[in-house]
């Protein structure tokens, strides 16, 4: 032996053996992936400025993965339910056999397809790609946190356990109106909430600017001072409305304004938009990928970065993101979905605030299919020391809503 193999080996025989790591074998090879798509009807519709959620015979989607290894270990993923159909497809087959801890070689593998000839070869299309990665690519953080036996927010270098949430509420919703609303609004309180957001922007739904006013008028006046509101335009303004009503809404003490612009200039408008206003912006849920939200932050004027990894290319592109808001000194705010995100914020000093739900009728899944999660109370989600995700599925659930996809 050389004189440095002699020094490490002295070096490990005087570690106590206490000391020495142990616990269950690392997964080498992912094994086996199954997936099972979850639907549930709606009961009513529950309108945003242009559409309601889940379609005009609305429906709550979900799909959920387990990727098996040959140590046993099993991780858990999470998507928005696109994509289902290409694991039908042949999609899965990709990441059998590959080491899970080699993540961001499989990210790699998987979004070259978006721009080659495989895709087209095998009748795949980019947004079904980029949906499916992100419940794969949960599940291989899963894994990996499994297998060091941490919660996924140490796992990926925590910051702290507990993170801020507010609800989402304030649909637009057919044949209520305003004292329905601060009825609604009242509850969420009730519950423990402390930070809320509503859906305004409806013009094209007979609501003006002046009517969106009155509304949230109504929820600041019912609330008080200390209840942090949030208002989400879902793209329903055009620059000049968007301007208008902004300035409109600025004395009623707005944390962010989400959105503001319709879709087809929603990105470059938006320094228009922030030289016009003095309610912080914030946007990004709908990008797919770091090179989308860079062109948004370029811009210079979001200061909430709203990227959502459980519906589009997963932790791994998420964590990109996050640094590169970091050095534009913009919070992370991501939308939807916490028990992913919870840990993610948790994991980054930028992180701001976790989007939660409230209403089953509004969002069923996050009270019906989880035998354990992270524990939202008063406005602040708690994470514990549960190795991974911390979630288990409620078979019960996945039985009555779900279709077995692989």
């Amino acid at each position: 032996m050389t004189r440095r193999e002699l020094l490490s080996a002295a070096m490990v025989a005087n570690v106590p053996q206490s000391d020495r790591p142990r616990g269950q074998v690392k997964p080498t090879k992912v094994t086996r992936v199954e997936a099972i798509l979850l639907q549930k009807a709606l009961q009513e519709r529950f309108w945003m400025s242009t559409s309601p959620i889940g379609g005009f015979q609305p429906r709550a989607s979900r799909l959920i993965l387990k990727v098996h290894t040959d140590a046993g270990i099993i991780g858990h993923g999470e998507g928005g339910g696109g994509g289902a159909d290409l694991l039908r497809k042949g999609f899965a087959d990709l990441v059998i056999g590959e080491d899970p801890f080699m993540v961001g070689r499989i990210w790699e593998k998987m979004f070259s397809l978006t721009y080659s000839r495989e895709m087209a070869k095998h009748g795949w299309n980019q947004a079904s790609i980029i949906s499916i990665m992100a419940a794969i690519d949960a599940a291989l953080w899963d894994i990996m946190a499994k297998s060091a036996g941490l919660p996924l927010y140490k796992f990926l270098g925590g910051y702290r356990d507990t993170v801020p949430v507010y609800v989402t509420g304030g649909y637009y919703r057919e044949g209520k109106g305003i004292p329905e609303l601060v009825q609604e609004v009242r509850g969420y309180i009730d519950q423990g909430f402390n930070a809320i957001k509503l859906k305004i922007g409806g013009f094209t739904g007979g609501f003006s600017v002046q009517d969106d006013y009155n509304r949230v008028k109504a929820v600041r006046e019912a609330v008080g001072p200390k209840v942090k509101i949030m208002l989400d335009v879902n793209r329903g303004w055009d620059l000049a409305t968007a301007i208008q009503g902004s300035n409109k809404l600025y004395d009623l003490d707005i944390t962010w304004l989400e959105e503001p612009l319709h879709w087809y200039d929603d990105v470059q408008a938006l320094q228009q938009l922030k030289l016009n206003t003095r309610i912080p912006l914030a946007s990004g849920e709908g990008e797919i990928t770091r090179w989308g939200a860079r062109r948004l932050m370029e811009t210079g004027a979001i200061d909430f970065m709203q990227f959502d990894c459980h519906a589009h290319a997963g932790i791994t592109e998420w964590r990109k993101i996050a640094g590169m808001a970091s050095m534009c000194h913009i919070l992370m705010a991501p939308h939807h979905e916490p028990p992913l995100h919870g840990h993610l914020l948790a994991s980054v000093p930028n992180g701001y605030i976790l989007e939660g739900f409230a209403n089953p009728d509004r969002d069923p899944f996050w009270f019906e299919i989880y035998d354990k999660k992270p524990r939202i109370e008063k406005s602040v989600l708690y994470l514990d020391d549960t190795p991974g995700l911390g979630i288990e599925w409620r078979q019960k659930a996945i039985d009555q809503y779900g279709t077995k996809v692989l």
